[in-house]
């Protein structure tokens, strides 16, 4: 008797464990040609780059709009090129460091030092479609929303295919460019650029807006409800040598 209840205790503690997703895994290839971040992205190493498709792990209701993610890299920069569709383009935070993730905005949380598992540390930035910057470092010991956790900024370019507040008519959506240079960020590691096979662990991100919220991650967290913040679910990018064509 005493048997059959812990079987049955055994298998209740099964069940009850969640099936965890495999993180997804980028490999992120060398540039071929000088990219200008121009928020255009019409570079031809661009349209060669793989595809990183987001997700909609806490979709309830609404349409479900599309992102996608591409990334390059050379000797000084990580590249980022984010293409959101979006029918209703909406922002109202024109100052860096403001709350931009209350608008139509993208988020870069990245961590190029993962082994490190003593602190949770890792740089958070959240863009709206205009561009504008909220720049964090996350693991100064400080709280984020205090001025000495503010980092330095990417470059940042965009463009907005629609009109921006005006929700009577029907937009396309908005680019955003990112060029993150490696010796930037000596808070957060040695700043040195990677070599082939360098593993990162990033959390690409989307929210925000007036009209139809949705959450949406390349790499999405293993929780019941939105949270982006879990450095342990983020995503695996690779460092490769080989040209992107």
């Amino acid at each position: 008797m005493v048997s059959r209840i812990l079987l049955i205790g055994t298998v209740i503690l099964v069940w009850a464990i969640p099936a965890f997703a495999e993180l997804p895994q980028y490999d992120v290839k060398r540039t071929t040609q000088k990219i200008v971040i121009d928020g255009i992205a019409d570079e031809a190493d661009w349209a060669s780059a793989e595809v990183a498709h987001y997700q909609f792990a806490w979709h309830t209701e609404g349409e479900k709009e599309a992102t996608e993610v591409r990334m390059l890299w050379d000797d000084t920069f990580l590249y980022l090129y984010y293409k959101c569709d979006d029918k209703w383009i909406w922002a109202e935070h024109y100052n860096t460091n403001s709350t931009t993730y209350k608008d139509d905005c993208i988020e870069l949380f990245w961590d190029p030092n993962p082994k490190d598992t003593s602190r949770r540390k890792y740089n958070m930035f959240e863009i709206n479609c205009i561009g504008n910057l909220l720049s964090v470092y996350v693991g100064s010991g400080q709280p984020i929303k205090e001025k000495i956790s503010r980092i330095l900024p990417p470059h940042i370019a965009q463009t907005v295919n629609g009109t921006v507040n005006d929700d009577s008519d029907i937009d396309e959506g908005w680019v955003i460019e990112v060029a993150v240079r490696f010796e930037d960020y000596t808070e957060i590691y040695d700043g040195s650029t990677p070599d082939e096979g360098d593993m990162w662990r990033i959390g690409l991100n989307r929210l925000g807006g007036k009209t139809n919220q949705q959450h949406s991650m390349w790499s999405p967290s293993q929780t019941e409800k939105p949270n982006f913040h879990r450095p342990q679910d983020f995503g695996e990018i690779y460092f490769r040598t080989l040209p992107v064509r």
